[in-house]
């Protein structure tokens, strides 16, 4: 989902030319910076019209950084709970509802049903409307796709799109993201589909790990720790005010 990066000694910082959201734009580290480090870290942001964000692991190790953070005017924006497929047994039986994206037309699709998974007061839903993410995400499958970098499934009710997933895959890792099911066909199992079969297709791939991100505290995260994922650790983002 990045466009371009700056890589630091002591940190990774990365944009989107699209969102310009925290979600997308941020600094990777895992490191205790010092105050010079912080303010090479603003420059950055602020010369590319970002506000500064810094994303790090949540681990008693970098407690330090928090508190400099805080000193400095960081608020924490969000705290993903990084979630990994636990094993066990997956059940296919409902994956011949799933098609994967091939071409542009089923990609517009795709992005029609991806769209209409993600609308306004759904409480099932934390992150709201797509926005410009939609246009990040057609970007990055015409960018990705022909290498199998980047794949995207879009799952039936009959002829109907109903649900949506992406399965991005990278040095033995398949992170998988864009989890939504219309709020229609909530309850009949088509999230599930759309979040297990992208775990079948990493393991096809030879990936070693499945992992996903969800925000503590929310209905993903609980409904991904049903049907088999545990959380390993949790991140924050913390943004300069």
């Amino acid at each position: 989902m990045f466009d371009r990066f700056t890589e630091l000694d002591f940190a990774i910082v990365a944009f989107c030319d699209e969102d310009k959201s925290p979600f997308w734009n941020y600094t990777l580290t895992d490191h205790v910076l010092s105050e010079k480090e912080l303010l090479k870290i603003e420059e950055i942001m602020v010369s590319s019209n970002r506000k500064s964000a810094v994303y790090f692991e949540n681990k008693q190790e970098l407690q330090s950084l928090k508190e400099l953070l805080e000193t400095e005017g960081y608020k924490k924006e969000y705290e993903d709970s990084w979630m990994f497929w636990a094993g066990g047994e997956l059940d296919s039986s409902r994956f011949s509802l799933v098609k994967k994206v091939t071409n542009s037309e089923e990609l517009k699709l795709f992005l029609e049903t991806f769209n209409n998974c993600y609308q306004k007061n759904d409480p099932q839903n934390v992150y709201g409307e797509l926005g410009d993410y939609l246009k990040v995400s057609e970007k990055v499958w015409k960018k990705h796709s022909r290498r199998n970098r980047l794949e995207y499934f879009t799952i039936y009710k009959g002829d109907k799109p109903v649900a949506v997933s992406t399965l991005t895959n990278h040095d033995g890792i398949g992170y998988i993201s864009n989890v939504g099911s219309l709020r229609e066909v909530r309850g009949e199992g088509f999230g599930k589909i759309a979040s297990l079969y992208p775990v079948s297709q990493s393991i096809k791939n030879g990936n070693l790990e499945h992992c996903l991100a969800t925000e503590e505290g929310t209905y993903p995260n609980e409904f991904y720790k049903r049907i088999g994922f545990e959380t390993r650790f949790t991140a924050v983002c913390y943004v300069k005010q």
